[in-house]
């Protein structure tokens, strides 16, 4: 009877060591995809902890620069010595003066 089958399935022992090698192999990297699934949730949660936190920043940025720019006035850029432009000249970038540049 073993010789029947080994003569009817030779490469039984092949396959079945494919089998398992691949079946290995999915597994590897079943763990490998869920392992960087977690850390991705962990730095996704990190991201957005960190999000809150700039965005709270720039809010009172903002406040800041507001009052700031509320205490301009005429008066106070001449008390810091700004004065106004005697002409106003518009300039216009081309294509050539955009390749311009310091190395020689």
């Amino acid at each position: 009877m073993y010789t029947i089958a080994r003569t009817h399935t030779p490469y039984l022992t092949r396959a079945m060591a494919l089998l398992a090698g691949t079946l290995t192999l999915f597994v590897f990297l079943y763990g490998i995809f869920l392992l960087e699934a977690v850390g991705n949730t962990a730095r996704r949660a990190s991201a957005e902890r960190e999000v809150r936190s700039l965005t709270s920043k720039v809010s009172q940025l903002e406040q800041t620069y507001l009052s700031l720019t509320r205490e301009l006035t005429l008066e106070r850029a001449h008390s810091l010595g700004f004065v106004a432009p005697a002409e106003v000249t518009t300039v216009f970038a081309t294509a050539q003066s955009r390749s311009l540049t310091l190395n020689h």
